[in-house]
């Protein structure tokens, strides 16, 4: 799987579960990074895949956030 692009932090490893809705195609679970990028995902049997991502809310540099610790 990828990385943000925010911040590096791996995509297959959020840091919170924010929600979860079934739907048709499987279950949306969004999610948070590490550093606060809301990430929308469709889990279906045995995939993941990121249908769309959040900028971080905070005003640091993008520089700055890429140092997150893991």
């Amino acid at each position: 799987m990828s990385d943000c692009p925010y911040c590096g932090w791996p995509d297959d490893e959020p840091v919170q579960g924010v929600s979860r809705h079934p739907t048709a195609e499987g279950v949306l679970a969004w999610t948070r990074c590490a550093c606060g990028s809301l990430q929308a995902r469709v889990l279906t049997a045995g995939t993941v895949r990121i249908v769309t991502r959040g900028k971080p809310a905070d005003g640091r540099p993008q520089d700055e956030r890429r140092g997150a610790a893991r």
